[in-house]
């Protein structure tokens, strides 16, 4: 990776800056090419400046972690925000599933770490219950007619199929914009059949 020329940021800004430097090294190299000599190098500073913000690599992998699952949120709220009917809304959902499975991202990449993934469990597991309450709200606001118990059915349902379409696109590579459109149309012509009586 090319050195990049050291510019004066503000802290802020240079910690920013070193955590995009370690993400892109990480998904060009992976774990085992990443050190904090490689990443002054590629942020073009002094390993000192490195050691100024971050004690170790295992610091800068669990915030670089926690700042990834951040934006993640922040975009899955913003999209749910922004659609404007039930069909839109169910496409979001798809699409985030999709995301989570999809392979060689910096998150994927961290996650795939077991003492990463525990060090930050609270934050993911509150991450996906916010998550899931929004889009079970969302849900309803969009569909009067459906009740908070078929709200979660369509949340489960919709994640076990666009998970298991997901991991089809990873193993054998074939299109994703058709599995994500064969999905949500798998997922409301289920909805649009009658709820059946589970009491009777």
């Amino acid at each position: 990776m090319a050195q990049k020329p050291r510019t004066r940021l503000s802290k802020e800004g240079r910690r920013s800056q070193l955590l995009d430097t370690a993400a892109a090294i990480i998904e060009d190299m992976g774990f085992a090419g990443f050190t904090m000599e490689t990443l002054a190098k590629a942020a073009g500073v002094s390993n000192p400046l490195v050691y100024k913000y971050f004690d170790s690599r295992q610091e800068i992998f669990k915030e670089l972690l926690l700042r990834e699952l951040e934006d993640f949120r922040l975009k899955i709220r913003a999209k749910v925000a922004s659609t404007q009917s039930f069909e839109e809304l169910v496409r979001v959902f798809v699409e985030v599933n999709f995301e989570q499975s999809e392979s060689g991202n910096v998150r994927d990449v961290l996650l795939s770490q077991a003492d990463l993934r525990e060090a930050v469990a609270k934050t993911i597991k509150r991450n996906h219950k916010e998550i899931g309450r929004t889009l079970i709200e969302r849900v309803i606001e969009e569909n009067r007619t459906m009740t908070l118990e078929q709200a979660e059915h369509l949340l489960y349902m919709g994640s076990a199929a666009s998970i298991a379409a997901a991991e089809k696109v990873n193993r054998s590579g074939r299109s994703r914009q058709r599995l994500i459109d064969n999905t949500v149309s798998f997922i409301l012509g289920g909805f649009a059949a009658p709820y059946a009586d589970t009491d009777s």
